[in-house]
């Protein structure tokens, strides 16, 4: 077997992944049947042994990590604690004044020395570094789907702020230096760049991604290219290339030595997440290998990566971005594989043949690595992009110039008499993210740019692919298995649509305590707005992908209505309507809408589900009674619920809802109805009435 080091960091890293995900009762007998079918197939082939010994070593560290490192500091979960914190680097600004939300180090509990990391929802603070005192209540991380995330930053607990604040000198640790230095250089690419293009180069310059524009976000995300603007392996490389001078100096030592300390600055500087962390080790062994002449094989790097980082915290491999990197890697390697076939098979044929194997290189690699990440993409809930491969191919190349260009600019505007260079480099600069944001745009406006794919049976389609791509590598007809997928491909599109078919998905989008409603049907929407611009722009961000067009309709349950800008085929405020009106809406629904005084009621019907959303407190001579009530604001006796879906951790109505079954889920909880079938409930945890 070839590249040792490599499966076994993939059995490593996987193990981990799986420990991590699967509850112990499911873990441990998974492993057991793993190692018993891995040992009878060790008989036939030896080489097997090494990617199933990296399978025993990752759920063996899994344990002695969760032992000696998570469960002493879960342990403090239930506790109220005096302790001494330091603000960490990624605390942004909470809903209230003069408050953060972020993680918090704590380095005294008790008067006892610690290192624990806490997520806060909210606490008094201004920048990152500041240290205080202060009493927290713990407590464990809530099972949402973040817990895995904020698990893989070494956060295993979340802390509710108590008050007590005493403030203390700010830390004087280097990564806050380095984090203030970054702010500068931030502060002034925004001085020099016009808005939106400043916050793009910032985005993929030093990993600030505090002045992002939403609208260029979620063009970038619609286009399938969100990666550029989170600092990776790519950027990593291209800065670093700029201290290569050719292959002639690839191997002077002094240079090698340059380029390492280079990429150590800016992994520092960017604060070393995940994704950056395993790319600069890549980088750095690829280094390693020049300095004594050896050569670089990514894969292996990457495995090394991810055992490092597997070592350093077991929860590691649950980030998205060493997950996405990792397939990524994946990809790019099968493409290297698939372009050394055709340059073999090339060799003699005619040169437009050899012309035509060079032109489809890069499509393949862009073709492969989308293929690769889609996986981990779909488990995550997240959309697909069909035209990611075309806005790769036309954007990628722009990046370098638009780093380099950004790294002038600070170097000359450092200078005061270098103002006329300083002036020129700021507008080359914006002239090219101009049209690279339009060309962002233009990609994200094609039709299905954006797609979301329903999870489960997208990821059991990905399953059989898979499984038929082991067959007929294990037969050696890999030449057979390209129409084989195709075939399947095509049943299981086909066979998803007709099982999509008037499905209907409800989904609470926007504020916590006053959430919107959105119902998508056919790749139809209505949305049931309460509350102000925020939840529009949350709605707008979930729509994209969900509905190839705007909202069929927006009912707006606002008790004083105020001028806001809805991009809708119809627009119906039920403040203006009669006391009863019911009408049909999308394919074989119906809608009754209730107004009475300053209170409005909205009751769509799915068959014989009735589900409604409310916005005040409704009065009516005889009770409606409904299914499921979407995140009341207050409690009326006039709306009977079966189950109430909310989303506010602590709702004031939580006493008055004796005799309803309370789903409880933090991130856009929902559920999918067939309508005269099943209802199932999705992010949604059934909580018990004390």
């Amino acid at each position: 077997m070839k590249r040792k080091l490599g499966w076994f960091g993939l059995g490593f890293a996987g193990a981990e992944l799986a420990a991590a995900i699967l509850p112990p009762l499911v873990c441990v007998p998974a492993a057991a049947f793993l190692v018993c079918l891995a040992l009878l197939w060790i008989k036939r082939r030896r080489d097997s042994a090494i990617p199933v010994l990296g399978v025993l070593c990752g759920l063996a560290w899994f344990l002695v990590f969760t032992l000696v490192w998570v469960r002493p500091v879960k342990a403090l979960a239930g506790q109220t604690v005096t302790c001494t914190v330091v603000v960490e680097t990624d605390a942004d600004a909470s809903y209230s004044e003069s408050r953060l939300r972020g993680t918090l180090r704590l380095t005294e509990i008790d008067g006892r020395a610690a290192n624990v990391k806490v997520q806060c929802a909210s606490f008094p603070g201004e920048s990152a570094g500041e240290r205080f005192t202060a009493k927290f209540a713990l407590t464990e991380l809530p099972a949402n789907k973040y817990r895995l995330s904020r698990q893989s930053k070494g956060v295993y607990l979340q802390a509710e702020y108590l008050g007590s604040y005493h403030p203390l000198d700010a830390s004087r640790a280097p990564r806050f230096a380095l984090y203030r230095l970054r702010q500068r250089w931030s502060a002034t690419l925004r001085r020099w760049l016009p808005r939106q293009l400043d916050g793009i180069e910032a985005a993929m310059l030093l990993a600030d991604k505090s002045h992002l524009d939403d609208s260029v976000q979620q063009a970038f995300r619609t286009a399938g290219v969100s990666h550029l603007l989170a600092v990776s392996g790519l950027h990593l490389a291209l800065l670093c290339g700029l201290l290569g001078f050719g292959r002639k100096w690839k191997f002077y030592k002094p240079l090698i030595l340059l380029r390492a300390a280079a990429a150590l600055f800016y992994l520092l500087l960017t604060g070393m997440p995940v994704s950056v962390s395993r790319a600069g080790i890549v980088l750095l062994v690829a280094l390693v290998g020049d300095f004594f002449l050896l050569p670089p094989d990514l894969l292996t790097s990457t495995s090394f990566a991810a055992i490092l980082l597997g070592l350093q915290n077991a929860y590691a491999p649950c980030d998205l971005g060493f997950q996405l990197s990792f397939c990524a890697v994946m990809g790019v390697q099968a493409a290297a594989a698939l372009a050394r076939t055709e340059q073999c098979a090339a060799q003699d044929k005619p040169a437009a043949v050899k012309a035509l194997c060079q032109v489809a290189e890069p499509v393949q690699t862009a073709v492969l690595a989308s293929l690769a990440t889609l996986p981990v993409l779909v488990a995550h809930g997240m959309a697909a992009s069909l035209v990611g491969v075309l806005c790769n191919l036309l954007v990628v190349w722009m990046v370098q110039p638009a780093l380099q260009l950004g790294i002038l600019l600070l170097v000359c505007s450092a200078v005061p008499f270098l103002a006329a260079i300083t002036n020129l480099t700021a507008l080359v600069l914006s002239l090219w993210l101009k049209g690279l944001l339009w060309l962002v745009r233009c990609c994200a406006a094609l039709p299905f740019a954006s797609i979301c794919l329903p999870q489960r049976y997208t990821l059991f389609a990905l399953a059989v692919l898979g499984a038929l791509a082991v067959c007929f590598w294990h037969a050696r007809r890999l030449r057979l298995y390209l129409p084989a997928a195709a075939l399947c491909t095509v049943l299981a599109v086909g066979l998803g649509v007709w099982m999509q078919r008037d499905v209907v998905q409800i989904n609470l989008v926007g504020a916590s305590n006053n959430p919107c409603v959105v119902c998508v049907q056919n790749g139809q929407a209505v949305v049931f707005f309460r509350g102000g611009e925020s939840n529009w722009s949350a709605v707008q961000n979930y729509l994209a992908g969900r509905s190839r067009q705007e909202p069929a309709l927006v009912v707006d349950l606002r008790a004083k209505p105020t001028q806001m800008e809805f991009s809708a085929a119809e627009i119906v405020t039920v403040q203006e309507l009669a006391d009863f009106t019911t009408r049909p809406v999308l394919d074989g629904l119906t809608l009754d809408l209730y107004h009475n005084k300053s209170a409005n009621l909205a009751v769509l019907g799915v068959g014989e589900r009735h589900i409604a959303v409310g916005a005040g407190r409704l009065e009516l001579a005889e009770p409606v009674r409904v299914d499921v009530l979407c995140a009341p604001g207050t409690l009326s006796d006039s709306v009977r619920p079966d189950t109430i879906l909310y989303t506010a951790a602590a709702p004031r109505w939580l006493d008055d809802a004796a005799g309803c079954t309370l789903r409880y889920g933090e991130d856009t909880p929902g559920l999918t109805l067939r309508p005269g079938r099943s209802m199932i409930w999705e992010e949604a945890q059934t909580i018990a009435v004390q």
